[in-house]
């Protein structure tokens, strides 16, 4: 918070002399009254659970990557959240069972009932069946918190390897106080897109996440999280459904 007057700030600002010194004032009184950027202590970035199940992001060459490893291919996540891993799983999406997607439910439920002081979670998944788990989700987590499906249509070894790009992404959607109460998202291509209506449209395109006729939720900017508009259908907590 900026606590000085108008005229104080311009006489203070008029008794430095160096231009470089000036700038830099200015843009710090901007950036402070407009809270462009995010100046969290590590002790206060949002903790995130981060639950890995496998799929293609998670892949490199014919291995496949922990949720720790997968974690240290994603430059500058520590300025925007506190990720907690945890492996659940580490096989193809359409290797997961049915059992799993009911395991999977119950367990995101309990990491939030046990854990109050989490902001969200983020899960990854392969992008076969990513939209089919994403909307099973939907309707059986039982938390207003942001829950975040994410994957990539690329493997680590490829060119053009999506997945950190991504993973990013779901971290600051999931870490946003502008995510709650949407019920589970799913983030690829900066687009956030609701479980209820994403399909995949393409099996080789990066955009392949689409929500038709109706469009994204929302998308993922350099500098913030923007929302266009809500999910109205009933979802998570409103949902009839319990595992």
């Amino acid at each position: 918070m900026v606590r000085s007057s108008f005229g104080e700030t311009h006489a203070m600002l008029h008794s430095f002399k160096k231009p470089a010194v000036l700038a830099f004032l200015v843009t710090a009184l901007l950036l402070g009254a407009v809270g462009g950027i995010n100046t969290w202590a590590d002790n206060e970035l949002p903790r995130v659970r981060f639950i890995a199940t496998g799929g293609t992001i998670a892949t490199r060459g014919g291995t496949r990557m922990s949720a720790e490893e997968v974690l240290q291919l994603v430059p500058g996540l520590q300025r925007h959240a506190r990720p907690e891993p945890e492996q659940f799983a580490n096989v193809a999406s359409t290797a997961m069972t049915l059992d799993q997607w009911v395991q999977l439910a119950r367990r995101v439920n309990e990491v939030f009932d046990h854990d109050p002081g989490l902001t969200g979670a983020v899960i990854t998944s392969g992008t076969d069946s990513l939209e089919e788990l994403a909307y099973f989700l939907h309707l059986t987590v039982k938390t207003p918190k942001p829950v975040v499906l994410v994957g990539a249509m690329r493997n680590a070894g490829a060119l053009g390897y999506e997945g950190p790009a991504n993973l990013l992404d779901a971290f600051r959607v999931a870490a946003s106080t502008e995510s709650r109460g949407k019920g589970v998202l799913v983030v690829l291509n900066d687009e956030i897109n609701s479980a209820r209506e994403v399909t995949k449209t393409d099996a080789l395109r990066v955009q392949t996440f689409q929500s038709r006729p109706y469009g994204i939720l929302g998308v993922v900017d350099p500098d913030r999280v923007v929302y266009y508009r809500e999910p109205l259908k009933r979802h998570t907590q409103k949902a009839e459904f319990d595992v």
